[in-house]
């Protein structure tokens, strides 16, 4: 079952075995967890984003997005709830930037646009992508350029992802 739920995963491929696919996982982890968030492309960060997330009911995404506060400064979520309301134009703006506050207006956010990339949408990040011209051999994934322009939604996206990835993998997903 992890298997399956990391095939695509962290770069993955879907020849990949299941100790490639573990490894890739842990890779993108343990960069998240050492900060290292410019060695992780815009478009690594929310292909993982979206597939962990994908298979987290409400709560759990909610828990998710609260641990990956708690791992941001207050100065960081200070400047991604400011992010978050002149992105959305106040409407998903944390009470406070404590990581409970924090996590309840991601949860709102990813909720409410999770049909066009959940909270990767606020930043520019759209799932249906049907306006756009595609190329051949191209996903819409691909053509992000400076969706994560601010470095702070980069870290909270990828805190998500990296929580979410850690939990699924605890309950053998």
């Amino acid at each position: 079952m992890v298997d399956q739920m990391l095939g695509g995963l962290f770069g993955s491929q879907d020849t990949d075995d299941e100790p490639t696919r573990r490894r890739r996982a842990r890779d993108f982890i343990d960069r998240h967890e050492r900060g290292a968030h410019d060695q992780m492309s815009d478009a690594e960060v929310l292909q993982n984003y979206r597939a962990t997330t994908a298979q987290l009911s409400p709560d759990e995404y909610r828990q998710a997005a609260r641990d990956a506060m708690r791992q941001m400064s207050p100065e960081q979520r200070k400047e991604l709830r400011r992010e978050m309301r002149q992105r959305s134009g106040g409407r998903y703006e944390p009470a406070s930037e404590s990581p409970e506050d924090m996590a309840k207006a991601m949860q709102q956010a990813h909720q409410d646009n999770q049909s066009h990339g959940g909270l990767g949408s606020l930043f520019g990040f759209g799932g249906s992508d049907a306006s756009q011209p595609k190329s051949e051999g191209s996903s819409p994934i691909d053509k992000v350029k400076g969706v994560l322009d601010n470095p702070i939604a980069k870290v909270a996206l990828a805190g998500v992802a990296a929580v979410a990835a850690k939990k699924l993998n605890d309950r053998g997903l």
